[in-house]
């Protein structure tokens, strides 16, 4: 302990020794002084004199972009060099000297920590691109596009934008400068945006318009847009499963020959989610994308009435989803009040007061599945409106029947695609049944967060949970002997279940909505007969006031169906170092 303590000593001594001549006359530093009568005047002078000086030494990287904006270089390097500043004033140290009515201060940073800041640029560009190659082949659209214009964006930010160079798996090593512009082009020239129908409402001298939307092919799982009204842009529209919806009132609803609409790419509401990300985008001129803009001729051969109906419903359960889609486009709910349980009703009139509520589908297809003595009846197409804010969303809702024939629960289907990859796994992973009941668990715990099911999250997290927010794990007792050691790798907050539903009612109280958003899941399996999962899904969450994205973790046990459990809810903003996120290996069962 002595040795320890020496070494921390010379350590400490050596960092000391170091003067402002030092700092002044070798080549390991960039500096910058400011002075004033007060310290922080000072400091806050002596850090735009760091940004200036920073600006100098990567000049000459960004003069070939510069040529492109037509603009002043020094100006332009400023505004790149300021887009670092958050990080690089947290590492630049400090020196003060005062003097009689007056304060200097020098802000410095060692050239090689300067280095390790664009290399974590370098870094974060590369996962983006990452996310969006999955996105891509996941036929996620909104997310592919999104990830790869936070990639270019955060590139032309870097002084190396024209050497970094990116492996991807259907090619070669490419320069991203030039490959990252041409995959997001081609992204709009595959998209394939047609009219699906026209419904029109005479009374409410309305046109609802459905997109058929596909991407190679294949229907999209997902994808933002605007459209315009005829007078303005709409705020952004998330389509679903293929579907898209335009709306238009009054006078547009007749004299539009044609709709114009335009694909989110910049995303700059969601950029909060990463402050370096945002301060690039708000701060720097941002590259455009014409081929974002699509123009889609209406016919009016496609137009027909607003009716809601469905073909030959195969059970009394069919027919009595029939009758709510009734109700709800009647405005009309009570009289279905019978078809529910007590806590379903209580969710049904949640789930209508969840923004503005409205049926988009003319003839909805449905199917049914048994699960133990339950049906589920899949599924139910809607729009969520949120008029104080911007988004709409678009949900399939899932009606769930207990054995009596009386709806007791409904939920936020997942896409198709999420379906699909537990549904595609083999025998040995489980039954029909087993991935329906894994299906129906997770499509309840997204929706319990949109319809502030507080009730339900507190029923179904155990009382021993480990439960991590905000920053990941360090090292922790195992719980009852269930989790392993896992090691000190990053800070946390760990909650315990009574402050963690707490903390989920200030939220609720505090919002007008909630939405979880699933980019993908792996999903795994304990070995054995046991039915306990190990749930890994990238989620972005929004909120009225807040929006994050990270990497949530989920170990539940659905021995008892009707009694699900969750053991351990991690979330992490990013992934680990070699590019996991925590999973069934890092904890015992």
């Amino acid at each position: 302990m002595k040795i320890f303590i020496y070494i921390l000593l010379i350590i400490f001594t050596n960092l000391s020794a170091i003067t402002i001549k030092d700092i002044k006359n070798t080549e390991n530093y960039i500096w910058g002084e400011g002075s004033a009568i007060s310290l922080q005047q000072a400091d806050k002078r002596a850090i735009k004199d760091l940004v200036s000086q920073i600006s100098i030494q990567v000049e000459s990287s960004f003069t070939g972009m510069l040529s492109e904006e037509n603009g002043n270089v020094s100006e332009f390097c400023k505004s790149i060099v300021n887009t670092y500043s958050n990080t690089t004033l947290h590492q630049a140290e400090r020196k003060v000297i005062e003097k009689k009515g007056e304060v200097i201060v020098y802000r410095y940073i060692e050239k090689e920590k300067l280095k390790k800041i664009f290399q974590n640029r370098k870094n974060k560009i590369s996962q983006y691109v990452d996310s969006a190659i999955k996105s891509e082949k996941d036929l996620r659209i909104a997310d592919a596009l999104k990830y790869y214009y936070w990639s270019l964006v955060l590139l032309r930010s870097h002084p190396d934008h024209n050497e970094i160079k990116y492996n991807f798996p259907d090619n070669d090593s490419l320069l991203l400068i030039t490959e990252l512009p041409e995959r997001i082009n081609k992204i709009f020239s595959n998209l394939d945006i047609s009219i699906k129908e026209q419904i029109e409402n005479k009374e409410e001298n309305s046109k609802s318009i459905h997109l058929l939307i596909k991407y190679k092919d294949n229907k999209i799982t997902n994808l933002d847009y605007h459209y315009w009204t005829g007078d303005t842009w709409t705020n952004i529209i998330s389509a679903k499963d293929g579907l898209g919806i335009i709306d238009l009132f009054g006078e547009a609803s007749h004299s539009l020959k044609n709709i114009k609409l335009k694909c989110e790419y910049i995303y700059e509401n969601k950029s909060k989610v990463d402050l370096e990300l945002r301060k690039v985008i708000e701060d720097t001129e941002l590259p455009f994308f014409s081929k974002a803009d699509f123009v889609i001729p209406l016919k009016a051969n496609q137009t027909k009435k607003k009716q809601i109906k469905i073909e030959n419903p195969n059970n009394d359960c069919e027919k009595a989803v029939l009758e709510i889609v009734s109700s709800i486009n009647c405005e009309d709910n009570k009289k279905v009040r019978q078809l529910f349980t007590n806590e379903g009703y209580v969710m049904f009139e949640r789930l209508i007061g969840y923004g503005k509520a409205e049926i988009i589908q003319s003839n909805p297809i449905l199917h049914s599945i048994e699960i133990n003595e339950n049906t589920i009846v899949r599924s139910v197409q809607m729009k969520f409106s949120f008029p104080g804010n911007d988004r709409t969303f678009i949900e399939n809702v899932v009606f769930s029947f207990n054995k009596e024939k009386k709806i007791d629960a409904l939920s936020f289907s997942l896409s198709e695609q999420a379906q699909k990859d537990i549904l595609d796994k083999g025998d040995r992973f489980g039954s029909l049944q087993e991935k329906y009941l894994l299906i129906q668990f997770m499509e309840d715990y997204k929706t319990a967060y949109c319809l502030n099911r507080i009730d339900y999250l507190e029923s179904i997290f155990d009382e021993n949970a480990l439960i991590i927010v905000g920053h990941i794990l360090k090292e922790e007792k195992p719980i009852e002997g269930i989790y392993k050691s896992l090691g000190n790798k990053v800070e946390y907050i760990k909650l315990s279940k009574k402050e963690y539903i707490q903390r989920l009612r200030r939220i609720f109280q505090n919002n007008e909505f909630v939405n979880i958003h699933f980019e993908d899941n792996t999903v795994k399996k304990v070995g054995g007969d046991d039915k306990v999962y190990g749930i890994q899904i990238a989620q972005n969450y929004y909120s009225e006031n807040y929006a994050d994205k990270g990497y949530l973790f989920l170990m539940i046990d659905l021995n008892d169906a009707q009694k699900p459990k969750i053991y351990v809810r991690t979330w992490q903003p990013t992934k680990n170092e070699d590019g996991s996120i925590f999973g069934l290996s890092d904890f015992y069962y």
